[in-house]
């Protein structure tokens, strides 16, 4: 948490909440109610501190005024100016919170003037381009032009699935466990089931094949491998020489 964020918690005091946010302040952790109530408890010493300070100095400003009315000025006596209370934590904080966003607006001014005065770089102007080219991409200068890339901007949502390959050939996966042609259409050749994204088929069918898949396995019938047959070869290989 930055110096600026500290000081406003302390400066600007909370105002009345509703109760969803009452509910969603007593569902917070404990910690945090702990940073709460001990910032809240700075923040009320602090103002403490200043009436305390303010009350003070009146009266000895009070003092000094009485006795100003009742003894007439003497020339002799130098130009005294008058009193001013002493700087409490509060005001310093305030005169903390005032400075550092004065810096910040004026460092943020700078970083915008600088920016306008720079030269556009590549990136900048790869930024401004809706459509993302790829090496090896053909295009004609009219794609470049307005028309064409405000085609780009329009978000393009792929549509729901409404059938797939199973469901068009009216079949259930769970039926033709038994075609090893089926299952390893499905299947990687380490024997792990593929994923949606390769399969592209609906989220039902998806569970439905896969739980072919593993009925295959399990009964023998589709070979369920997690590493090479190569390396299980040759680890029978080394076992069989040392025993």
């Amino acid at each position: 948490m930055s110096l600026e964020a500290a000081f406003k918690r302390l400066s600007v005091r909370p105002s009345s909440i509703c109760h969803q946010c009452r509910r969603t302040l007593a569902s917070a952790t404990s910690r945090h109610a702990q940073y709460s109530s001990a910032t809240s408890g700075l923040a009320d010493s602090l103002i403490s501190s200043r009436r305390e300070s303010q009350a003070q100095a009146q009266v000895p400003r009070a003092s000094i005024s009485a006795t100003t009315t009742l003894s007439p000025p003497s020339s002799t006596d130098p130009f005294t100016p008058p009193t001013q209370p002493p700087r409490t934590a509060y005001d310093i904080a305030e005169d903390t919170i005032a400075e550092i966003g004065r810096s910040t607006l004026e460092r943020q001014a700078r970083e915008r003037v600088a920016a306008l005065q720079r030269d556009w770089t590549r990136q900048d102007l790869e930024k401004q381009q809706q459509r993302r080219y790829k090496p090896g991409d053909v295009y004609a200068p009219h794609d470049l032009s307005g028309a064409e890339a405000a085609k780009w901007k329009k978000l393009r949502r792929k549509g729901r699935m409404m059938q797939d390959v199973v469901d068009q050939l009216g079949i259930n996966p769970i039926q033709h466990y038994k075609n090893f042609s089926m299952m390893s259409e499905y299947m990687t050749d380490m024997g792990r089931i593929k994923h949606r994204r390769e399969t592209s088929l609906r989220p039902v069918n998806q569970r439905r094949m896969a739980k072919a898949i593993r009925r295959a396995i399990g009964t023998g019938m589709m070979p369920g491998v997690h590493r090479h047959p190569e390396i299980l070869r040759l680890e029978m290989r080394d076992r069989m020489t040392r025993y």
